[in-house]
C-alpha cells in the first residue's frame, strides 16, 4: 500500500530499522507494537471505536459464515483479474481481507479503518496484511498507485477514488439493494416500500460488470438483537420497536447487495 503523509501529503517512505514511515518533511510515524500504523495525528475520538462487546459480536457473526455468499460473489468477480493488492476502505476487523486471502492465492491485502480496536484485531488475525488507522473517506493513499479498491457503501467522492487508482486499476463497489434487511425494515415500518433497483454510475471509470447478491440469514433471538444493534434501520427505531423485533421478530433476514466492478483507463 503506497501511503502519503497525513500532515503534508508527501509520499511516505519505510524506515527499515523501526518499520515506521516518514516523509521528506521529516514527519515520522512509528508502528504500534503489534505492527499496524496510526496515521491520524492527534487524539482519537472514542466514538470512532466500537465497544468491546459490539466488536466481539460482529466478529462472532462474521466468523459463523453468515456473509459467505457475499465473499464468494466478490471472489468470482476478482479472481479473473489476476493477483493484485487489494485495499479495503472501511475494513473493520479485517474479515473480508482474511476470507478473500484464503480464496485468492497470490493476492496481497491491506485495510484502512478509523477505529483503532478494529485495526488492532485485523492486524492480529492477519499479520501478513497491512492495516492502517485512518479515515477511509480521506484515506492517506498516494494518488495513482492503488491496484484494487474495495469500498462498501462509503460516502467517498468519486474523484478521490479515481485519483487513488493506478492506471488500469479496479474499483469494486458494494451497496445495499432494494431488499436489504427487508424483514427488519417492514417490522420497524410496516408501510415501507421497495425502491426500484438502481445501479451506480461513476464518472471517470469504465464499467466492467455487475452482480446482485441475494441470500437469507437464519435468525434466532440473539442474532435479531445483533441485527438491531448494528443496522442503520435499527438505530432509528424506538426502544419498543427494537424490543418487539428481538423478542418476536422473523426467523430469517434477506440480504441484498449490489456489486459493481469498474476499471480506470490505462
Amino acid at each position: 500500500m503506497h501511503l502519503q503523509c497525513p500532515r503534508c501529503r508527501k509520499p511516505l517512505h519505510v524506515h527499515q530499522p523501526s518499520r515506521g514511515v516518514y516523509c521528506d518533511n521529516k514527519h515520522h510515524f512509528d508502528p504500534a507494537p503489534e505492527g499496524y500504523l496510526d496515521l491520524i495525528p492527534g487524539d482519537k475520538n472514542p466514538k470512532n471505536s466500537d465497544s468491546r462487546a459490539l466488536m466481539r459480536a460482529k466478529r462472532r457473526f462474521l466468523e459463523q459464515g453468515h456473509q459467505l455468499p457475499l465473499v464468494e460473489a466478490i471472489t468470482a468477480l476478482l479472481a479473473p483479474l489476476g493477483a493484485h493488492e487489494l485495499i479495503h476502505l472501511g475494513c473493520g476487523e479485517g474479515y473480508y481481507c482474511r476470507t478473500l486471502a484464503a480464496r485468492l492465492p497470490g493476492w496481497q491485502f491491506a485495510g484502512i479503518d478509523i477505529a483503532k480496536n478494529t485495526i488492532f484485531a485485523a492486524n492480529k488475525a492477519q499479520p501478513d496484511g497491512q492495516f492502517v488507522i485512518a479515515d477511509p473517506v480521506r484515506a492517506p493513499l498516494l494518488p495513482g498507485q492503488a491496484q484494487v479498491l474495495l469500498v462498501n457503501d462509503l460516502n467517498i467522492k468519486t474523484e478521490l477514488l479515481v485519483s487513488w487508482l493506478a492506471p488500469g486499476g479496479y474499483l469494486l463497489y458494494l451497496q445495499p439493494g432494494p431488499r436489504q434487511q427487508w424483514q427488519l425494515r417492514t417490522a420497524l415500518n410496516p408501510v415501507s416500500m421497495e425502491h426500484p433497483l438502481s445501479w451506480p454510475t461513476l464518472t471517470g471509470l469504465h464499467h466492467l460488470s455487475q452482480q446482485r447478491c441475494q441470500f437469507t440469514i437464519a435468525l434466532d433471538q440473539e442474532l435479531r438483537g445483533f441485527v438491531v444493534e448494528t443496522s442503520r434501520f435499527g438505530w432509528r427505531a424506538s426502544a419498543e420497536q427494537r424490543h418487539a423485533f428481538i423478542q418476536q421478530g422473523p426467523d430469517e433476514l434477506e440480504q441484498d447487495l449490489l456489486l459493481t466492478l469498474w476499471q480506470k483507463s490505462s
